[in-house]
Parts: C-alpha cells; sequence; structure tokens
C-alpha cells in the first residue's frame, strides 16, 4: 500500500501546486494594473520636463502600466492605489518641476533634492495633503513663494543648500504642524520674520549659513517644542534675546559667527537640558555666566572669539562635558575651575587669553579621555612636572606655543604615542634635544618647536620616516646646526630659517613631486649652487634663500615651475654670491609680487621683461649687484610698486619720469633724476 498511496500522494500536491500558482496568477493578474490612469499621465508629463541624461527614470515607460512599480514611485492601498509618495532623491536630473504633479492631489511626500533645477514653482503650494517636502541640493534660485505658506499638513521641509535669497516668507508661520524647518546654507537676507514664532511644533529650525541681519526675534522664544535651534554664520547683531531661555527643551544651540554683542542674558541659565552650546565668533562682553555650571548636561561649550573677561566660573557639575572651547577672549585668574574637574574631557582649548599660575601633575591626573589640549599664547602659564611623570592620556594635538615650558625640554613628552600635531614654539627653552625625540610617531601633521633656544642636529632621515602628506614642519630661530636633513616635499611649510645649518641644498632635486607652498631657508650658513631642478616646485607660493653663502649662477630653467597653478608670489635671494644674469624664466612668474636679489654679484642689463610679464609686483629689490645700462621704461608698467631699490649698480641715465606719477609711490622723493648724483631709490 506504500506504493500507490505515495503517489497519490504525490499527485494530489502537484495539483495543489498548480491550482495554487493559477489563483495566484489570476490574483496577480487582477492586480498588475493599480495604478489610476490619471496620475500615471502625470507621472509620464513630469518626465517629459526632466533631463535624465543618465536613464535613471529608464522604468518610467508607456509599456509599463503600473506606475506604482517604477522608479521612485510608492502607492497605497488606504488612498485606493494613489500615488502618495515621489522619491527621486540624487538621480542626476535637470530641468523644471512640472505642474503637472498637480495631478498628484494625495501626495504626501515628496523629494527631488541632489538634483539640478532652476526654481521652486508656485503651484507645491497646492499640494496641501504634502507632509515631507525635500528639495535641497538642487541648485534652486530666487525666492520662496508664499504660496508654501498653504501647506498646513506639512511636517518637514528642507530648502538647504540652494542659492534661494530674499526674505522668509510671513505665510510661513502658517506651517502649525511642521516639526523640522532647514533652510541652510542659501543667500536669505533680512530679518527673520516674528511669524515664526506661531509653530508651536516646531522641534528643529534651521537657518545656519545665510546673510540674515538685524536682532534675533524674541517671538522665538515661542517656540516651546524646539529642541534644535541653529542661527550659525548670519550677521545677527545687538543683544542675545534674552527670551531664548524659555526654550526649556532646547537641546542644540548655536548661535556662532554673528555680530552679537553685550552680555549673554542671565536667562540662558534656564537652558539646563542644553547638550551643546555655541556662541564663538560674535562680540560678546562681560563674564561666564555662573548658570553655565548648572546646564549639567553640556558636552560641548564653545565661547570662543569673543571679548568675555575675568575668571572661569565653577563648572564642576558638568560631569559629561567632553569639549570645552574659550580661546581668544580676555578671560584671566587661573584654570582651577576647568583642570582636573572633567574626567571625560577630550578637547580643552584655553589658548589667546591671559590664564596665570602654574600647571602641574595634580591638575591633569584626573584627565583620562583628553585628546586635543590647547594652552598657547597664555604668556604667564607655567607647565612643571616630574621629569619621570607619565601622562595618565594619549593627546593627538599639543599646542603650548609662548607658554612657559622650559628651559629644560619637556620630558613628559616622550611618553605621548599619538602625537599628529606639536607646538611648543616661543616656550622659553634653551636645551639641547633629546635623541628620544626623533622616535616620535610617524604621524605627524604639525611640528613647531621654533623660536626658542634649542641646539643639537636633526638626523638626516627623519622628516622622511615621521611626516606625512601636506605637513608643517618649523624649527627657525633655534640653534640646530649640521646638514639640512633630507626632505620631501609633500610639505605644505617648511621653515629651517634662522639657524646655523650648513652644506647644499642638492635634496631638492630628490623628489618627483611637489605640495610646497613656503620654503624658508634663509639666515644659515648654507652654501653651494642651486640645482638645477626646480620644474616640480608647481604649488610654490614663497622661497626664501636669503643669507646664506649660496654662489653660482641661478639656474636658466628656474621660473619654469610658474605656468602651472601661477601661485608663485615671494622671491628672497638676497645676501648671497649668486653671479650672471636674471633667469629669463621668471618672466613666467606672472603672479609675483616681491623680488629680492639684493647684495649678489649679478650683472647685466636690467630685463625689460620685469615690467612687461609681472605686472602684479609691489616690491623689485637688486641693490649691491653690478648692474648696467640705463632703467627700462617698461618698469613704468609696473602700477602697483611700492619699492624700487636699484642703488649701488653700474645704472646710468636719468630715471624715467612716469616713475614719479606712481600712486603707490608718490611719497617718494625724486627731486634728482640723475642716477650718477642721486643713487639710490628706496623706501
Amino acid at each position: 500500500m506504500r506504493g500507490p498511496y505515495a503517489v497519490f500522494l504525490l499527485l494530489f500536491g502537484l495539483l495543489l501546486s498548480i491550482a495554487t500558482t493559477i489563483c495566484f496568477s489570476l490574483n496577480l493578474h487582477n492586480s498588475e494594473v493599480r495604478c489610476i490612469e490619471e496620475e500615471r499621465q502625470a507621472l509620464l508629463q513630469f518626465k517629459q520636463g526632466l533631463q535624465d541624461d543618465y536613464g535613471m527614470l529608464f522604468s518610467w515607460v508607456n509599456h509599463e502600466e503600473d506606475c506604482c512599480k517604477w522608479e521612485g514611485i510608492e502607492c497605497s492601498n488606504r488612498t485606493g492605489d494613489h500615488v502618495v509618495k515621489l522619491v527621486l532623491r540624487n538621480k542626476l536630473l535637470s530641468g523644471e518641476i512640472s505642474s503637472s504633479l498637480l495631478g498628484l492631489q494625495h501626495l504626501t511626500y515628496l523629494d527631488l533634492s541632489h538634483n539640478d533645477f532652476s526654481i521652486l514653482p508656485k503651484f507645491i503650494g497646492s499640494l496641501t495633503k504634502l507632509q515631507y517636502l525635500n528639495l535641497s541640493f538642487s541648485r534652486i534660485s530666487g525666492t520662496i513663494p508664499p504660496q508654501l505658506g498653504n501647506l498646513s499638513s506639512l511636517i518637514s521641509l528642507d530648502l538647504s543648500w540652494n542659492f534661494f535669497s530674499g526674505t522668509i516668507p510671513p505665510q510661513f508661520g502658517n506651517l502649525s504642524s511642521l516639526n523640522s524647518l532647514d533652510l541652510s546654507w542659501n543667500l536669505f537676507s533680512g530679518t527673520i520674520p516674528p511669524q515664526l514664532g506661531n509653530l508651536s511644533s516646531l522641534n528643529s529650525l534651521d537657518l545656519s549659513c545665510n546673510l540674515f541681519s538685524g536682532t534675533i526675534p524674541p517671538q522665538l522664544g515661542n517656540l516651546s517644542s524646539l529642541i534644535s535651534l541653529d542661527l550659525s554664520h548670519n550677521s545677527f547683531s545687538g543683544t542675545i534675546t534674552p527670551q531664548l531661555g524659555n526654550l526649556s527643551s532646547l537641546i542644540y544651540l548655536d548661535l556662532s559667527f554673528n555680530l552679537l554683542e553685550d552680555s549673554i542674558p542671565e536667562m540662558f541659565g534656564n537652558m539646563e537640558a542644553l547638550v551643546h552650546l555655541d556662541l564663538s565668533y560674535n562680540m560678546l562682553e562681560g563674564s561666564i555666566l555662573e548658570a553655565f555650571g548648572n546646564m549639567v548636561g553640556l558636552v560641548q561649550l564653545d565661547l570662543s572669539s569673543n571679548k568675555l573677561q575675568g575668571a572661569i566660573p565653577d563648572l564642576s557639575k558638568l560631569s559629561l562635558l567632553r569639549e570645552l572651547f574659550l580661546s581668544n577672549n580676555q578671560l584671566n585668574e587661573s584654570l582651577d575651575n576647568v583642570l582636573g574637574k572633567h574626567s571625560k574631557l577630550q578637547t580643552l582649548d584655553v589658548s589667546l587669553n591671559s590664564f596665570k599660575g602654574v600647571i602641574t601633575e595634580t591638575h591633569l591626573s584626573n584627565f583620562s579621555s583628553l585628546r586635543i589640549l590647547d594652552l598657547s599664547f597664555n604668556s604667564d602659564l607655567s607647565l612643571k612636572f616630574s621629569p619621570d611623570w607619565v601622562l595618565p592620556f594619549y593627546l593627538d594635538v599639543i599646542r603650548l606655543g609662548s607658554c612657559k615650558l622650559g628651559p629644560a625640554f619637556p620630558q613628559w613628552l616622550q611618553t605621548q604615542k599619538n602625537i599628529s600635531w606639536l607646538d611648543i614654539s616661543n616656550a622659553r627653552i634653551s636645551d639641547t634635544i633629546p635623541t628620544w625625540f626623533w622616535d616620535l610617531p610617524s604621524n605627524m601633521k604639525l611640528l613647531n618647536i621654533s623660536h626658542n633656544q634649542i641646539t643639537g642636529t636633526i638626523p638626516l632621515q627623519w622628516v622622511l620616516t615621521r611626516f606625512i602628506d601636506y605637513y608643517v614642519i618649523d624649527v627657525s630661530y633655534n640653534r640646530f646646526s649640521g646638514p639640512l636633513p633630507h626632505l620631501n616635499f609633500d610639505a605644505s611649510f617648511l621653515n629651517l630659517s634662522n639657524n646655523l645649518f650648513q652644506g647644499t641644498i642638492t635634496f631638492i632635486c630628490k623628489t618627483n613631486r611637489s605640495f610646497l607652498n613656503y620654503l624658508n631657508l634663509s639666515n644659515n650658513l648654507l652654501f653651494g649652487e642651486l640645482p638645477e631642478c626646480w620644474e616640480n616646485m608647481t604649488a610654490l607660493i614663497s622661497l626664501n634663500l636669503a643669507n646664506n653663502n649660496l654662489s653660482g649662477r641661478i639656474p636658466k630653467s628656474f621660473g619654469r615651475f610658474c605656468p602651472k597653478y601661477n601661485s608663485f608670489k615671494f622671491l628672497h635671494f638676497q645676501n648671497n654670491s649668486f653671479i650672471g644674469e636674471l633667469p629669463v624664466a621668471l618672466m613666467n612668474c606672472s603672479s609675483l609680487r616681491v623680488i629680492d636679489f639684493g647684495e649678489n654679484k649679478l650683472f647685466g642689463r636690467i630685463p625689460t621683461w620685469i615690467g612687461k610679464s609681472l605686472e602684479d609686483l609691489v616690491v623689485l629689490r637688486v641693490p649691491s649687484n653690478m648692474f648696467v645700462g640705463s632703467i627700462p621704461l617698461e618698469l613704468c608698467q609696473l602700477t602697483s610698486l611700492q619699492i624700487l631699490d636699484l642703488s649701488n649698480n653700474n645704472i646710468s641715465g636719468t630715471v624715467p619720469r612716469c616713475l614719479k606719477n606712481f600712486t603707490a609711490m608718490a611719497q617718494k622723493d625724486f627731486k634728482n633724476y640723475d642716477l650718477q648724483v642721486y643713487p639710490r631709490i628706496a623706501s
């Protein structure tokens, strides 16, 4: 019986499967055409107004009858298969937003962001069921049509990162359901309409990075549901509206980069729910509110670049604080209310103030998460640690310039293995640099130990093994000696000037590329000729080799690097022993503003191409050389020239009268035009 019974079960299962498939197919056939024909036609007409160069809407075709299956379309059974959602975000579309969308009267969600449209049409205000509208990053210009104020069902509106101008329509105050409004990164101007204070459901308001001016309207203090408010990077002026203190639910507040003045309102102390507070880059005065100490949820506090005075209040209750920025103010007294009180602090920046006192290991021993420490430019602040003390944290950024660290080199740096940025310039260090310093991490981006009295030599391979792309090195104004370290030009800034380095600069030839903008090797003991390999220095802005013992001819190729970026502006070769004529290739450097070849042994005539090709020149110094001939009339084309020094050469003839008429040199005295009698023309 098992055999026939098994066959029966198999056949029964097969028939059941066929029947199920047929039923499913019938149901599928009945459900294929869900799209409402009027809405399908409206979408096709909308597509006709678009330019779809990349075929992103390939599914929008006539033979596909169900538009609910098209790219970016969503329909809903609840509305009788009406189109309720249209999302074409980042489809590389351009053209116009067609009024055919009015055929989608059940549309609740419209996202056309990250495309390229020119205007925001008025008819959008007739899509009265819209709850979500996103046209951000769409290159739209012009003004916002006031008809958008009719969208009373709108919950979220994002028009950020466009080119909108004009003012916010006061009709926006009618958007009673709005939770989120983002108009950031546009060109809006004027004042904020007080009607925005009617948006009682608003949770997030972002008007940052525009051209708004005037005072912040007090009506914003009525937005009791507001959680996030960003008015940064505008031109708001006057005092901070005290009514903002009524926003007791506010978590995020950014008023930075404005023109706000006077003191911080006492009512700010009511916003105890704040997590992020940024008032930086204004003109605020007075002291830091004691009430800030009650904002126990605060994670980031930025009051930098204002005119705040006095001492830091007790902030010990801010146990969650991770970032504290108080730089560039007029704060003074000690740092006792900050140091050692916030174990979770990751960033501390109190630079550019007038803090005083001595910081010891006791002040820093409670920090375990600190990554960025900036105490720079507090000249009365001293750091004194025991030589064998090991910091309980690993810093990424150390900025202690103009603090008192010396005279001994700071030994505590030896244990810091994550440093990417180190500035201990002008720190009154007069010591030999320890050998362990050359074993610092290999991901350094900036090193500034300038303006000290540090002695020693730099290992030849050290720069090549310790620094990564676009790095900055400044060891100037010390007492380093020996040969220059081998340098690759992945750097953006190299300043080794005012030391005792010796040897040649042939290392310039050892690189195939260069990101270098600034190279200063002046005031050393360098000698030898310039190498013939400057073609790769295409990013150079400033080159200073002055006050060395360099000699020989300036390579004929010097200047051929200019045409690529045309960024070369400052050239200082004075007080060396160069011979020969000025290289003709310099005429390619049309952006040059300063040329100084003074105090060398150059000869020949003053080139006429200086006046023809270097029209931006402000300073031209070639004194104490062996130039001959007359002053070329072409120098009269240098209308920006302020300093011209051709003295102590063998130049003859008269000074061109046009030099007397230069606006920039009008204050100069040209009473005698005979160079044989009056041989100096200078500032």
